[in-house]
């Protein structure tokens, strides 16, 4: 990838809790989701692994993150993008091949009270929440965003998406 291209493109890492905000937020920005190329990459197996077994597999995160940096190569050689949200990494790791691909991107995290996400999620009558709130709210995929989080705490910027939603 051409070098120049790389430097024009402002690269965002997005994160955040179920019903921070995340598909909304900047929604005029091309956006990269991530649980969507999970699923292409899951699709490669013939029995696809749970979600708990994909967090704990080393090899699929390379995966992911090999599919995530070629979707982001493929925009910023468009040159038609200048600027790109990368939305809803959940492992420290693919974090971590994406500053190294990429090591001027913005990492941003949405803050929202635990109550507003309560209702976000009560009302918004998405199809795959089959569970209350504070199941989906405590599962190991949102706790991995919360490592994110801790892990990369001094390189964060925090948003108040509260209000905004």
């Amino acid at each position: 990838m051409e070098q120049k291209l790389l430097e024009k493109t402002k690269i965002t890492l997005l994160f955040g809790r179920i019903c921070s905000g995340k598909t909304s937020y900047r929604s005029d920005i091309y956006r990269i989701v991530v649980s969507d190329l999970v699923r292409g990459v899951l699709a490669n197996y013939v029995v696809a692994p749970t979600r708990g077994e994909l967090q704990n597999t080393m090899h699929l995160d390379d995966e992911i993150a090999s599919a995530i940096m070629m979707v982001t190569d493929y925009a910023i050689e468009s040159g038609k993008c200048p600027e790109i949200i990368i939305d809803g990494i959940r492992q420290v790791s693919i974090v971590e091949r994406m500053l190294k691909a990429y090591p001027n991107a913005e990492l941003v995290w949405l803050e929202v009270p635990e109550d507003e996400r309560r209702r976000r999620y009560e009302s918004r009558g998405d199809s795959r929440d089959l569970e209350p709130f504070d199941t989906a709210d405590n599962k190991p995929i949102e706790l991995e965003c919360q490592k994110i989080f801790s892990t990369f705490k001094d390189k964060i910027k925090t948003i108040d998406n509260y209000g905004i939603n």
